[in-house]
């Protein structure tokens, strides 16, 4: 494969000389972005309401988020959720949804995302899970979990390759009630399971 000089390595080195990696994500939303492109509206009703909420996937100045909106009876749109994607080389994407009920009063919104690839002396790209929570059906309980990185592909320059793929599923491991999200990679699986308040805990099988 080529080298491809791309601007977001140039930030990227920046900020590892400027220090710029050692704090902390700035999550909000309030800050000013140069550029910004975004895919289609995917509409689902999350609240069971028959009123489509609205979830976008939108780059804001290389940095990648999930923003979802909701609409009233007029049907004036506001933003309910934003949540900052955290990519780890180029070209990096949300590839995947999916909708679940963990417990009769409980659902999650799975992401699947690809992080995107480098290409420098190696070749090596990711995908990572999120997922959000929501209660009770209720807009306002709307929180977001960042899970593992899963999907991997690597290659250095001595010709060493691998790929490590993965699945997610459902189950409910100790029948209280409520499922447990298990992410099973390669021969590894971890099991997250719903604390509330959109709080989970792990464990590895």
């Amino acid at each position: 494969m080529p080298w491809v000089a791309r601007a977001q390595d140039e930030r990227y080195f920046r900020q590892i000389y400027s220090g710029d990696l050692l704090k902390k994500f700035d999550f909000t939303d309030e800050k000013k972005y140069l550029a910004k492109i975004h895919g289609p509206y995917y509409e689902l009703d999350l609240n069971g309401d028959k009123i489509n909420e609205e979830i976008l996937f939108i780059k804001k100045d290389g940095e990648d988020w999930v923003e979802i909106y909701t609409k009233d009876s007029k049907g004036e749109r506001s933003k309910i959720l934003s949540l900052q994607l955290i990519n780890e080389g180029i070209n990096s994407e949300l590839f995947r949804m999916e909708f679940k009920s963990i417990s009769p009063n409980t659902k999650v919104l799975i992401f699947h995302y690809y992080e995107g690839f480098t290409n420098y002396t190696e070749v090596h790209s990711s995908a990572k899970i999120y997922w959000v929570t929501i209660d009770n059906n209720d807009l306002k309980t709307l929180k977001s979990f960042a899970g593992p990185s899963v999907f991997e592909e690597y290659q250095n320059i001595k010709g060493h390759y691998h790929l490590r793929n993965y699945r997610v599923y459902l189950q409910d491991f100790n029948n209280d009630g409520f499922k447990e999200i298990v992410i099973k990679s390669n021969m590894n699986s971890k099991v997250y399971y719903y604390i509330g308040k959109g709080k989970w805990g792990t464990f590895k099988t």
